[in-house]
């Protein structure tokens, strides 16, 4: 893990009980950071000086009601990892029913859209950092996920007006793009693609790795650690990017 201290900072991460978001939030408390997890399901393990806080975020009220509840000692919040998102099956345009659509966009866009507006009054200013979970889909397209790569079109867009609005604040605002990352919920995706085909599975892990120039997936660590390194000081003068996290996906 890199050596960046969070000692005395606060956090605050939606989508924090499960991959990704779950390695954020043990690299963020090892690194002594505490802070406020945001999830509908609550970590399997809650770091001291964390709290859960169950929330939907594709309900404004719920989000409201969430963000009004957190503890006054956590209300100056210092790092803001604005990770919940959801990966929709497979399907062509055609197939794809309109309320899979409404369901990703709900989540991916307008939960991100919501969780920016209700955070910005408890965020430090100048000084909080903003760390948005995007994809390398918010770059390319991609005929199988179709509202998921329009979520994460739309993700990009937001951290660039996002930089500029919160930008006057003193408030740094960027996005990390994963490729395949190793995920349990990703094996499982790719599983049940295959059919559960257990040699089929083992042939398209292999074709992803192939497909990076270090010859890997990326891990769920190499995306917690850029996560960390853009919400510390080392990276004060970087904000309206987007970082691909995909052991070079070429």
């Amino acid at each position: 893990m890199p050596n960046i201290s969070m000692l005395d900072k606060n956090v605050l991460l939606t989508g924090g009980a499960q991959g990704l978001g779950e390695a954020m939030l043990r690299t963020f408390s090892a690194s002594g950071a505490t802070g406020i997890v945001l999830d509908k399901i609550a970590p399997a393990q809650l770091p001291s000086g964390w709290v859960y806080i169950n929330c939907d975020l594709t309900n404004e009220r719920v989000t409201s009601t969430a963000f009004e509840s957190i503890p006054v000692h956590l209300r100056k919040i210092d790092v803001l990892l604005a990770n919940a998102g959801m990966v929709p099956v497979w399907s062509t345009i055609a197939a794809t029913p309109l309320t899979v659509w409404d369901d990703v966009m709900a989540l991916n866009s307008r939960g991100l859209f919501i969780t920016l507006k209700e955070s910005f009054d408890l965020l430090r200013k100048p000084g909080a950092s903003i760390v948005i979970t995007a994809s390398l889909n918010s770059w390319k397209g991609d005929e199988n996920i179709v509202p998921y790569v329009a979520s994460k079109h739309a993700a990009l867009g937001v951290m660039r007006s996002a930089a500029l609005d919160f930008g006057r604040s003193g408030i740094r605002v960027n996005a990390i793009a994963p490729g395949p990352v190793a995920t349990q919920a990703l094996l499982s995706r790719i599983k049940k693609r295959n059919g559960g085909d257990e040699d089929a599975f083992q042939s398209a892990i292999e074709k992803l790795a192939k497909s990076t120039a270090l010859g890997r997936l990326a891990t769920v660590e190499d995306v917690a650690n850029t996560a960390l390194f853009l919400s510390s000081d080392l990276a004060n003068g970087i904000t309206g990017q987007m970082i691909n996290v995909d052991a070079g996906v070429m």
